[in-house]
C-alpha cells in the first residue's frame, strides 16, 4: 500500500484514490474497510497533494512546448525540471528511507505509521498549491488586461514578499529565471539593435507601423514594460536600440568613411557585454536602470557622434536660422521678388479682362515645378553675386543650396496654413538626403513644420512688403497737374484746363483718402507684426538655445523688437557656428551637449516653443492673419488696376485717346466700388486681429494658453540636461502699440460686422 501511495504521488495514475470514492465507502466495502476514519483523512491530503502533482506536470509540460511567450516557457520549464523534481526526490528519499529502515519512518515490528508519510510531505501541500498558482498565471487567457510574460513577471516579484521562507525561495528562483529569460531577449536589443523574432510578445519595445523617419522607426508598449524596469531605464532601452538601428540603417546608404575602420557600435560591445554581465539576479530597478543608462551614454558619445558631428548639425541649424526663418534679410527680399515677377509673368494678359472681385487672387492659375526651381535658384544665385563675409558663411550658404528646394504640395485643408508666395500653396523644404545622418536630427515631421513656419513668415514680409510699395504709386497721392505753359496756359481754355484737371485731382484724392488710411493701417499692424516676430520671438529664441548648445545657462536678456539685416546680424549669427572664434562658447569651462539624441530632443522642444511664440499654435489667429494677407494682395492689385483706369481716362479726357475696347468710366465705379468693400474688410480684419493678440495677451497673464513644451521629470530624468526654451511672458508691448488701431473704431460699432460680408468669390 505504502509502495502504492509513494507511486501516486509521483504522478502515475492509481486505482486507490478512485476506489477511496466509490459509493460502497459508506457501507464500508472494498478499500475503505481496512483503514480508520483518521487513516482517510491523512490519505485525502496525500490524495490532494498527487492531484496537484499531476495537474502542475500537465499545465508545464504543455506550456512548455505551445506557449507563445519565451519567458513563460522558461519559467514553466524551469518549474517541471526544478521544483517538481525537488518533489520527486523527496519521494524517492523517503522510498529509500522505508526501504533502508530508517528508524524515522520505520517503528516497531516493521510498522511504517501513515502519521509520519504525511507529516514529511505537508510542506509540499502549500508549496504545490502555489506552483499551481504560477502555472495558472502563466494562462494569457487568465489575464484580458496584462499580458502573460509582463504579469508573470509582476506576480514573481510581488511574491517574493510573503510570509513563508519557502515560497520566497521558489519565488526568487522562478523570478530569476523569468528575468533572465526577459534579459536574453533584451540583450538582442541593447547590443545589436535587433528585435529578437522568439517571444515578440515579452519585450516593451515594438515597431512603429506609422513610422515616417528611422527616428520613430520604435516604440515604447506600456503594458508590456515589467515593473522592474521604471520610466527612465525604458526611455533608455528604447532609446539604445533605437540608435543602434539607426547607426545600421545609416551604414546601408552611407557614402562615406567614418573616422574607425570597424562599426563604432561593434568595437563598443564587449564594454557594454560586461556592464550587463555585471547585473544581479533578481535584478534591482536602480541598478538596471543605471546599467542602460551607461549603455545609451555610451553609444551616444562614441558611435552617434561620430555618425553626425556637432558641427554639421550646427550648420544644418544655420540654415534653418538664416534661411527657413529669414534672419537673412536679402533672402526674404530677392525670393519674394522673384515670384512676384514670375507671377506678372504669367498674369499680365489676363488681368485686364478679369472680374474685379478677381483682381488679385490668381487661385485658377498655376506654377510648374520648372518655374518654381527657378525662383529659388535666380534667388540663391543673386545671394551668391552680393557675397559672403567669410569662409565659414559661404560654406552655410553652399550647405542651404544643396538641401533647401521648393516644392508645390496639395493641401485639402489650409485652415491652418498661410502660403500667399505663389497662387500654387508652396513650400520651402530642407531636403535631407536619404545618405546623410542628419536624420537622426531632423524628423520629417520637423521638416514640415518648418516649412508652414516659413510659408507663414514669408506671407507676412510679403504683405508688409506689397503694402508699402503702394507709397511708389506717386500718380494716386502727388499728382497736381502744373500749368501747359506758355502761350496757352495764359489763355482762357487753358486755366479751364488746368482748373478741370485740378478739381478732377482733388476729388480723385478725396476719394481715395479713406483706401489710404486703411492701407496704412494694414501696413502698420503688419510691420508691427512682423517685428515681433522676427525681432522678439525668433531672436531670443535662437539665442536661449545657442546658448544652451554652448552650455551656457544664463538667462536671455530682451533684445530689440526690430528685425536685423544681413549686415547687422552677421556678427550674430556667427556666433551660432561652432567654428567661430568669437561668440557665446569661447569658455573652454562650458560643457557642450555632443549627443545627437539630445541635440534632437532640444531641438524639438527649441521647435514647440518657437511655435507657441509666433501664435502658430492659435488656430482662430492663424485664419485671421490667411484672411487678412489675402485682402492685402487683393487691395494691392485694385490700386494697380485703378491706376491703368485713371490713366485711360486721362488720356481720353485729355488727349482724346479713345479705346473702343475698354470703358473706363464703369471701371472707375466698379473698382472703387471693390475698393470700399476691401477696405471695410480690411479694417476689420485688423480689428479681429487685434483682439486676438489682445486675448493672447490675456492667456499668457493668466497661464491659460501656456503651452507645455517641457519635459516631465519621469522622461527628462534619464537626460543630464534639459533645454529650457525661451517664452514670451506678455506681448503687452505689441498690443499697446495695436492698441491705436483698434480705438478709432470703437465708436462705428459695425467694424466686425463686416468682416463677414467679405467674400472671397
Amino acid at each position: 500500500m505504502l509502495h502504492e501511495i509513494l507511486l501516486s504521488l509521483s504522478g502515475v495514475q492509481s486505482p486507490i484514490w478512485d476506489q477511496g470514492r466509490l459509493p460502497g465507502e459508506l457501507n464500508g466495502q472494498t478499500f475503505n474497510q481496512y483503514v480508520s476514519p483518521p487513516e482517510r483523512a491523512m490519505l485525502e491530503s496525500l490524495a490532494h497533494l498527487q492531484r496537484l502533482h499531476v495537474q502542475v506536470k500537465h499545465a508545464t509540460a504543455q506550456f512548455t512546448k505551445t506557449h507563445e511567450s519565451m519567458v513563460c516557457r522558461a519559467v514553466s520549464a524551469s518549474i517541471a525540471d526544478v521544483h517538481l523534481g525537488n518533489f520527486m526526490d523527496k519521494i524517492v528519499q523517503v522510498e529509500t528511507s522505508i526501504l533502508k529502515k530508517d528508524a524515522g519512518y520505520v517503528g516497531a515490528y516493521g510498522i511504517v505509521p501513515l502519521s509520519t508519510i504525511v507529516s514529511d510531505f505537508a510542506p509540499w501541500t502549500r508549496r504545490l498549491e502555489w506552483l499551481k498558482a504560477v502555472v495558472e498565471q502563466l494562462n494569457a487567457n487568465s489575464q484580458p488586461t496584462r499580458p502573460s510574460a509582463p504579469g508573470l513577471l509582476d506576480f514573481l516579484e510581488k511574491e517574493t514578499h510573503t510570509g513563508y521562507s519557502d515560497i520566497e525561495e521558489m519565488a526568487v528562483a522562478l523570478l530569476t529565471v523569468a528575468q533572465r529569460a526577459w534579459m536574453r531577449i533584451a540583450s538582442l536589443w541593447i547590443l545589436y539593435g535587433k528585435l529578437s523574432r522568439f517571444g515578440p510578445h515579452d519585450f516593451c519595445v515594438k515597431e512603429n507601423p506609422q513610422a515616417s523617419s528611422t527616428i520613430d522607426t520604435f516604440l515604447l508598449d506600456q503594458l508590456l514594460v515589467p515593473k522592474f524596469v521604471n520610466t527612465a531605464a525604458a526611455q533608455a532601452l528604447c532609446s539604445t536600440g533605437t540608435a543602434l538601428n539607426q547607426l545600421r540603417s545609416h551604414g546601408k546608404h552611407a557614402t562615406f568613411s567614418l573616422k574607425t575602420s570597424s562599426d563604432p557600435a561593434m568595437t563598443l560591445l564587449s564594454r557594454h557585454l560586461k556592464l550587463l554581465e555585471s547585473l544581479e539576479y533578481p535584478l534591482n530597478p536602480s541598478l538596471l536602470e543605471n546599467v542602460f543608462l551607461s549603455i545609451n551614454s555610451s553609444i551616444s558619445e562614441n558611435a552617434l557622434s561620430q555618425v553626425l558631428p556637432r558641427a554639421l548639425v550646427m550648420r544644418l541649424l544655420q540654415v534653418i536660422l538664416r534661411y527657413v526663418l529669414l534672419d537673412h534679410g536679402e533672402f526674404a527680399v530677392s525670393l519674394v521678388a522673384h515670384a512676384d515677377d514670375r507671377v506678372m509673368n504669367r498674369q499680365h494678359a489676363q488681368t485686364a479682362v478679369r472680374p474685379v472681385r478677381r483682381i488679385g487672387k490668381l487661385d485658377d492659375l498655376a506654377v510648374k515645378d520648372a518655374e518654381i526651381n527657378s525662383i529659388l535658384s535666380k534667388t540663391m544665385a543673386e545671394l551668391a553675386a552680393l557675397g559672403v563675409d567669410d569662409d565659414v558663411e559661404e560654406e552655410v550658404f553652399l550647405f542651404a543650396k544643396q538641401i533647401l528646394s521648393l516644392k508645390t504640395v496639395d493641401v485639402e485643408n489650409g485652415s491652418h496654413m498661410v502660403s500667399t508666395l505663389l497662387p500654387t500653396t508652396t513650400f520651402l523644404y530642407i531636403t535631407i538626403p536619404p545618405s546623410s545622418p542628419l536624420h537622426i536630427f531632423l524628423s520629417p515631421q520637423d521638416t514640415e513644420v518648418y516649412a508652414l513656419l516659413n510659408a507663414y513668415l514669408v506671407s507676412v514680409y510679403r504683405a508688409g512688403f506689397h503694402l508699402s510699395g503702394l507709397w511708389k504709386l506717386s500718380g494716386h497721392r502727388r499728382s497736381y497737374p502744373t500749368p501747359l505753359g506758355p502761350p496757352r496756359s495764359a489763355s482762357k481754355a487753358g486755366h479751364a484746363i488746368l482748373a478741370a484737371r485740378r478739381s478732377r485731382d482733388t476729388r480723385r484724392m478725396k476719394r481715395t483718402r479713406r483706401h489710404w488710411t486703411v492701407a496704412s493701417k494694414a501696413l502698420f499692424l503688419v510691420n508691427e507684426l512682423e517685428a515681433y516676430l522676427q525681432g522678439e520671438v525668433i531672436q531670443n529664441s535662437w539665442t536661449q538655445f545657442h546658448r544652451w548648445l554652448e552650455g551656457e545657462d544664463a538667462i536671455v536678456s530682451p533684445k530689440s523688437s526690430r528685425p536685423t539685416t544681413s549686415s547687422s546680424a552677421a556678427q550674430s549669427r556667427t556666433t551660432g557656428l561652432p567654428d567661430g572664434t568669437s561668440g557665446l562658447g569661447s569658455s573652454d569651462t562650458n560643457v557642450r551637449p555632443s549627443d545627437p539624441r539630445l541635440l534632437a530632443e532640444a531641438h524639438g522642444i527649441f521647435l514647440q516653443g518657437l511655435k507657441s511664440g509666433l501664435f502658430f499654435t492659435n488656430g482662430p489667429f492663424i485664419q485671421t492673419m490667411k484672411t487678412l494677407v489675402t485682402q492685402c494682395d487683393h487691395f494691392n492689385a485694385l490700386f494697380s488696376r485703378l491706376q491703368v483706369v485713371w490713366e485711360g481716362l486721362d488720356l481720353q479726357e485729355d488727349d482724346g485717346v479713345v479705346d473702343a475696347f475698354s470703358s473706363y468710366e464703369k471701371d472707375e465705379r466698379e473698382v472703387l466700388s471693390e475698393m470700399d468693400r476691401t477696405s471695410d474688410a480690411i479694417n476689420a480684419s485688423v480689428i479681429q486681429l487685434v483682439n486676438k493678440i489682445r486675448e493672447l495677451a490675456a492667456e499668457m497673464r493668466t497661464g491659460t494658453g501656456a503651452d507645455d513644451t517641457q519635459q516631465n521629470p519621469a522622461e527628462a530624468r534619464w537626460n543630464v540636461t534639459t533645454f529650457v526654451p525661451w517664452q514670451a511672458r506678455t506681448v503687452d508691448r505689441l498690443v499697446m502699440k495695436l492698441d491705436s488701431l483698434a480705438e478709432r473704431h470703437e465708436d462705428e460699432g459695425n467694424g466686425l460686422d463686416d468682416a463677414g460680408q467679405y467674400d472671397d468669390d
